[in-house]
């Protein structure tokens, strides 16, 4: 079996404006890989592409691809290496490069899996889950009312844990408008439900620290990127100044991304995007230290479409020490690109795939739909 065909989608569609930390969005956007071998097996990956997704689609095939092409997908693990190394000792390797990788190294692993007809999460190694545990996600900004009324009908719909967004409404009205909002969504859902908050680096380190002293008394379950990501003496920082979780890493590439962060006890939930930090192959490489550094682990998906999700739950039942995984419930018409609906959770737990590789058909016909020309 060898590695025979590239092709690539770019895509963009509208979908539901959203205001957070780090701004406004409504475009969503995605770059799309398939791969296909000599005896005709396709996988699927998608790089994260929340600009210039065009340029993904460069690097792909005029970088990365010349390094797969004719090469056996069984040594994945080699090739990931043989990609990371092209620009390494150029110092760059990180950025684009490792998005682009995320999306062949995941073709590679689905096809793996389906070559072997069982689910990609088992080719991973898997971890003895039929089901994942979730949080719901996000109640973006709006009017503190109205993000408390969609928190409870989340909660009211089944999930156990759910996200929400700060720091935009702290940009307009300082951090009480944050403090404010996070009260209204706590009484309203109870005592009982997992509540993370996302700031999106929105605040100063200083900022973080009283801002999170007055949020403890709703028992957070974690404070999400407050913080610029490479302002690593700012993560430590609040991590041993206040008592709520730090989690991070959705920005993160690679391994390397995260070993200063676990080296320093700087955060306590880690969070890669399978779609960013260089696929399959480098999240699990991560699991590894997480697992040595005893923290949590709980993969990323944000606006990406539906092939990072899927990867995603692929990814989360096959790690140690996952937490939950992160279940998108905006309108983000990537999300649908399948023949048949992404799998949804019930009462707190996304059930796996049992299909050989992703475990979805892709319907080329949508990502025409979408295809930038």
């Amino acid at each position: 079996m060898k590695i025979d065909r590239l092709e690539t989608w770019v895509l963009e569609a509208e979908g539901q404006a959203i205001e957070f930390g780090a701004g406004n969005y409504s475009t969503f956007k995605a770059m799309v890989v398939a791969v296909t071998t000599d005896d005709g097996i396709t996988g699927w990956g998608e790089c994260i592409a929340r600009r210039a997704p065009k340029v993904l689609d460069t690097v792909v095939r005029e970088l990365l691809w010349p390094v797969v092409k004719g090469r056996d997908p069984h040594d994945v693990e080699g090739l990931w290496d043989e990609m990371f190394t092209l620009l390494r000792p150029w110092g760059h390797y990180r950025g684009f490069v490792q998005e682009g990788m995320s999306g062949i190294d995941q073709a590679l692993w689905d096809i793996l899996a389906q070559a072997q007809g069982i689910p990609l999460y088992k080719a991973l190694g898997g971890a003895g889950r039929a089901s994942v545990p979730v949080y719901g996600s996000k109640v973006y900004t709006a009017d503190p009312a109205a993000m408390a009324t969609q928190a409870k009908d989340k909660v009211d719909g089944g999930h156990a844990a759910i996200k929400i967004q700060l720091g935009r409404s702290a940009a307009r009205d300082g951090y009480r408008g944050d403090i404010a909002v996070t009260k209204a969504i706590r009484e309203a859902v109870g005592p009982n439900v997992d509540i993370g908050a996302d700031v999106n680096s929105a605040y100063d380190a200083a900022t973080a620290i009283k801002v999170c002293h007055e949020l403890a008394q709703y028992d957070l379950a974690f404070i999400e990127e407050p913080v610029y990501p490479d302002d690593i003496d700012g993560y430590e920082l609040i991590r041993r100044s206040q008592p709520i979780p730090v989690a991070a890493g959705e920005s993160e590439f690679g391994i390397f991304g995260f070993r200063e962060l676990l080296k320093r006890r700087a955060i306590d939930i880690v969070q890669p995007d399978v779609a960013r930090i260089g696929g399959f192959t480098a999240a699990k490489r991560l699991g590894a230290l997480v697992h040595a550094h005893n923290v949590k682990y709980a993969p990323h998906t944000g606006f990406s479409c539906g092939l990072a999700q899927l990867a995603s739950l692929h990814l989360a039942a096959a790690v140690p020490n996952l937490w939950r995984l992160e279940e998108m419930f905006i309108m983000n018409p990537l999300a649908e690109i399948f023949t048949e609906p992404l799998p949804k959770s019930k009462d707190g737990m996304l059930a796996l795939p049992t299909n050989p590789g992703m475990g979805l058909t892709v319907d080329r016909k949508k990502l025409e739909k979408y295809r930038v020309s």
